[in-house]
């Protein structure tokens, strides 16, 4: 699992895990994660009990329980097993060969200096993971990938002066990449919606972005589906502080998504990011083709210092664009099967969580939870609620991985 609240929140630590010849200089930390959590529904009927194990063993007056409890002394030494009952070491590669599980990574430069050699490395990894993931019947629909970075600034400003909007404020500035509804005329009355939102809590949008894509390269299934992408630009003028900042931009998504919830384009309105430090790049792609259906992506003068890539293999929640990750906050390499439980257990809390950095806006902000996000969406939902209540990272993943 990979976790980011701002790329200059906490130092990185020094270590070199991988590094490769062409592109990463000495200052660059690479960091791959798979396979670390999720394990397939397979491999555990494989190494688990066998069946008539567990019947026998269940028996109130089973033979079993009568051998343990006789008194040791009575117990004559065991007779060696034959040959061919002889233990023999698990064949590992059996085993590997049935598991499924997500890859995520991490790369950044240890100096926090942006450079698209870190974004074109991402890329470069992500596509190695392609092994890692899933795809649809179609076998072109992957089943989710993407990359979070830092907001590459010098490409919005390019894009802004061609529009006469001018270079942006970047401390006072939120930048939010959004799925719309296909349909035209739901896109305007979402955009009235999220406009006046924004208005009513005293920022000011700016303008909004076509995402250039490139649909070639989206498998069939996941095109039927695609959502239009659009990057909305905000500027936040009553907060100075980064945090604050962030608190008040998390406020007014989580106002805008109360309100899908009564209108007819909700359910196809999501935010990947809203935020003055990060923004999320995903879709239901396969991992090697992420950079060529953005092209900002492939932009010389997109830049960050750091980078988190995902590519999804779905388990428990079937892929959707949304549900692809990273997710906001997090790269999570998934199945928590506890799921229903971890869902109830915040329902439960949310009249109980209080901060005093919400000046009693907390009911404004909920549901903490959504049940028909994944386990993935839902951790990261859990993590940017502790971590925008004042917790640091360190402590909101401590608390909830206990």
């Amino acid at each position: 699992m990979a976790s980011l609240q701002s790329p200059v929140a906490s130092p990185v630590p020094q270590l070199v895990i991988a590094t490769t010849p062409d592109s990463l200089s000495k200052n660059v930390l690479f960091v791959d994660f798979v396979g670390l959590y999720c394990k397939s529904k397979r491999t555990r009927r494989r190494i688990g009990l066998s069946s008539s194990f567990s019947r026998f063993s269940n028996k109130k007056n089973s033979r079993l329980n009568a051998i343990l409890s006789v008194d040791r002394q009575n117990i004559s030494p065991p007779s060696p097993p034959p040959p061919d009952l002889k233990p023999q070491v698990a064949n590992l590669e059996d085993i590997l060969s049935e598991r499924g599980a997500c890859g995520v990574g991490f790369i950044a430069n240890l100096e926090n200096k942006p450079s698209h050699a870190i974004v074109k490395d991402a890329l470069a990894a992500l596509g190695c993971m392609e092994h890692r993931g899933g795809c649809g019947a179609d076998n072109d629909s992957g089943d989710g990938s993407g990359l979070m970075t830092s907001i590459p600034w010098e490409l919005f400003d390019k894009w802004a002066e061609s529009e006469g909007i001018g270079s942006f404020d970047k401390l006072h500035t939120g930048v939010g990449m959004v799925f719309f509804p296909k349909d035209n005329n739901l896109v305007k009355e979402a955009k009235k919606a999220i406009v006046n939102i924004f208005k009513q809590e005293g920022l000011e949008v700016l303008g909004w972005r076509s995402v250039p894509v490139n649909t070639s390269v989206v498998g069939f299934y996941a095109k039927e589906t695609m959502p239009n992408i659009q990057q909305v630009f905000v500027k936040v003028n009553k907060e100075e502080n980064v945090d604050d900042i962030e608190r008040e931009l998390y406020i007014c998504r989580k106002l805008i998504e109360r309100a899908a919830n009564s209108a007819n384009w909700g359910n196809e309105l999501y935010f990947c990011s809203l935020s003055n430090q990060t923004i999320v790049y995903k879709g239901m792609l396969r991992s090697e083709v992420l950079g060529m259906f953005y092209s900002d992506l492939q932009n010389d003068i997109y830049k960050s210092p750091f980078a988190i890539y995902h590519r999804r293999y779905s388990t428990n929640t079937s892929p959707r664009w949304p549900l692809a990750q990273p997710m906001r906050f997090l790269g999570h390499n998934g199945e928590i099967n506890t799921i229903q439980g971890n869902l109830n257990w915040m329902q439960s809390r949310e009249t109980s969580l209080k901060s005093s950095v919400w000046n009693g806006r907390e009911n404004e902000i909920r549901p903490y939870g959504n049940p028909k996000a994944s386990d993935s969406a839902n951790l990261d939902s859990a993590a940017e609620l502790l971590i925008r209540s004042g917790r640091t990272p360190e402590e909101a993943l401590m608390i909830l991985l206990n």
